[in-house]
């Protein structure tokens, strides 16, 4: 039996992180989760798996677009979705210019969430 996907949570709220991989593990997906791009970049070998990240434009420390840009060096990089409580319209259009397969705004919408999973994940490729 195949395992179910990887997707990893990268957002320095804790009920975000929560909320997310609870619906993301009735959905029938894996996940990991962490509170800052630090600790994404520090958990070693382990981040090769990970097929999709949900990742907070606002971060302490490194920012989600920074660490976007270094997630564009793996190879294969993985599928981004971007989410923030304070995104406006220039972070939507950068974010969706980068690459990223969504924006999306807090409160998120879970249906445009899990299909936007599916779509970026049913493709069978890495991001652009």
């Amino acid at each position: 039996m195949t395992p179910p996907p990887l997707i990893a949570i990268v957002d320095d709220d804790r009920s975000v992180r929560s909320g997310l991989s609870n619906l993301l593990q009735s959905a029938g997906y894996a996940t990991r989760s962490f509170e800052s791009a630090e600790a994404f970049l520090n958990q070693g070998p382990g981040a090769a798996k990970i097929a999709l990240i949900i990742l907070d434009v606002k971060l302490k420390g490194i920012d989600g677009f920074e660490l976007y840009e270094r997630l564009l060096l793996w190879t294969p990089p993985p599928w981004v979705i971007f989410i923030s409580g304070h995104g406006d319209e220039n972070t939507h259009r950068l974010a969706v210019n980068a690459g990223a397969i969504a924006f999306l705004r807090k409160p998120i919408d879970v249906d445009i969430l899990l299909e936007s999973i599916q779509r970026a994940l049913s493709s069978g490729e890495g991001t652009p």
